[in-house]
């Protein structure tokens, strides 16, 4: 980086993959695969993005009129963020060294509204005032005036890949399976992770080590081990195993916070790092993972039950799931997504309105719920997700892959109905039949998966009370629209599970924001 055009004219940086680089540029062994893109770009303008089939953020400039174009594929796979000035641009893939070096320190209440509604970043803000996402699948061209920097933008879409659901995903799997570093694969044992990991090994990828996280001394409940050895032995490839501590989890935690540039997503990134930690260090260069495949096939229980709802049926939810959806619920979306309203009362009056508020970008109740949902979480939620994909791999030097989320079979994913992707009676039909020729037969009946969950409660009740009572980031809440009393709440126990670690998150995110000084240091 950065690369130049042959004329010269055209210079990209560009954090992403082009898998489809032999058709766009045709077959150079050994050459990078984004080696033609500025050339592309030079002849074909913005529509040249439209061609990519893989992830990427990207950066031209054309030194003929001096503007400035920047790109990003349409699922959000890379980040890439973006903060305007007098007659400035200026981005970076991530948040906290960007907005370091622009002195940028005002909280932006609406972001900061929806993170309390939904513990995820809406699609079009950051936390902080002046720094914004590019959107998913959209280009923005900067051009000088004398009035200052104007700009442009469209969409960018990728139309290839048949339109095969079954071939689209083999395709993909194909494309992405190739690779000249040793490759690794986050492994949980459910049906999208494992789904991946046969079919880059069936694409021929030799050498490949799974990772899967457990934690010492947690319930059984807990412990994905055994759905993970089954799918590693079918397959042949190692597997490694990665306890995750309540210790080790505690020191990682500010990393992800700043690696993110603020809390997003759910506990399970802190897990996530540690087990790519384990694989940089077991020597892997590329990550794959199974991210996408829920949002895009419909796999969650909350997608079920609000399609039974939908066409008139009774609810039947899963075992653990039975308080998720009252049948009387006037707002079911808001029943399943909306995680701030045990939050409300810690919060001062303004933001408790803005949270609120925030509320009510989810879909309202009416015909097509459960898709209009399913396509909320695509657009606002999944970002959040692959944000944490992103990072976690980046960090310790890796490229990380989510063949799920590929153009094609993403496209054909999304036009398909939920009732005929995933119908209440047999979840996630469409991908089980698609990926049927190289899921592992152990997985294939798998139904009890729960999302790798963190035994919270038992660390809050032990080894993290004395952060829940001592970290110095719990005085700063009242910074982003939290009451006093919030610290008081958090020390008293009154906050359990998932809503502590989302408060304490955002208080390790305000003073690792302001002081760099770590959890471990404040606990100790």
């Amino acid at each position: 980086m950065p690369l130049v055009s042959e004329s010269g004219r055209t210079v990209v940086v560009i954090n992403g993959e082009i898998f489809n680089h032999e058709e766009l540029f045709g077959p150079s062994p050994g050459a990078s695969d984004t080696r033609g893109l500025p050339d592309l770009i030079e002849r074909l303008g913005p529509a040249a993005f439209s061609l990519i089939r893989g992830p990427f953020a990207a950066v031209v400039m054309d030194r003929e009129d001096g503007s400035l174009t920047v790109a990003r594929d349409e699922r959000a796979i890379r980040p890439l963020f973006i903060a305007e000035g007098e007659g400035t641009v200026t981005c970076a893939s991530e948040v906290s060294p960007l907005r370091h070096s622009l002195r940028l320190h005002d909280h932006d209440p609406a972001g900061w509204a929806h993170l309390l509604a939904f513990q995820f970043w809406p699609e079009d803000r950051t936390l902080w005032e002046g720094l914004r996402p590019l959107p998913p699948g959209t280009w923005r061209r900067y051009e000088k005036s004398e009035a200052g920097l104007t700009r442009r933008q469209g969409r960018i879409r990728y139309e290839g890949g048949g339109e095969d659901l079954g071939a689209a995903l083999a395709g993909a799997l194909q494309l992405q399976g190739r690779c000249a570093l040793r490759a690794g694969i986050t492994l949980s044992g459910g049906l999208d992770s494992s789904a991946v990991l046969g079919g880059v090994v069936g694409s021929g990828q030799g050498d490949v080590l799974a990772a899967t996280g457990w934690f010492p001394e947690a319930p059984e409940e807990y412990d994905e081990r055994p759905w993970a050895r089954r799918a590693a032995e079918e397959v042949g490839c190692e597997l490694l195993e990665v306890p995750i501590t309540a210790q080790s989890y505690l020191e990682a935690w500010p990393r992800v916070l700043r690696a993110l540039g603020g809390p997003v997503a759910g506990p399970g990134a802190v897990s996530q790092w540690l087990v790519c930690a384990a694989l940089a260090d077991a020597g892997v260069g590329v990550v794959y993972s199974g991210q996408g495949g829920d949002e895009l096939f419909g796999g969650y229980e909350r997608h079920r039950l609000l399609l039974q709802r939908d066409l008139g049926l009774p609810l039947t939810p899963a075992p653990g799931y039975e308080r998720l959806l009252d049948p009387g619920a006037t707002d079911p979306a808001a029943a399943v997504l909306f995680r701030g309203g045990r939050l409300l009362p810690l919060l001062e009056p303004e933001m408790r309105a803005r949270v609120l508020n925030a509320r009510r970008s989810l879909p309202v109740p009416g015909p097509g719920l459960a898709d209009r949902l399913l396509e909320f979480e695509v657009e606002t939620l999944l970002p959040g997700l692959l944000a944490v994909d992103d990072r976690t791999t980046a960090a310790f030097g890796m490229e990380g892959r989510v063949p799920l989320l590929d153009p094609a079979l993403a496209r054909l994913a999304l036009r398909m109905p939920l009732r005929e992707k995933s119908p209440p009676d047999a979840s996630r039909r469409a991908f089980r039949v698609a990926c049927d020729p190289f899921l592992p037969d152990g997985i294939k009946q798998r139904k009890d998966k729960m999302g790798f969950p963190v035994p919270l409660d038992q660390w809050l009740r032990g080894p993290w009370r004395s952060v829940l009572r001592d970290h110095p980031g719990i005085g700063l809440l009242p910074d982003v629209g939290f009451r006093p009393e919030v610290g008081e709440a958090l020390a008293a126990g009154l906050l359990r599970g998932r809503d502590a670690w989302f408060v304490l998150s955002v208080a390790l995110a305000l003073h690792e924001a302001g002081s760099r000084s770590t959890v471990v240091e404040a606990a100790g």
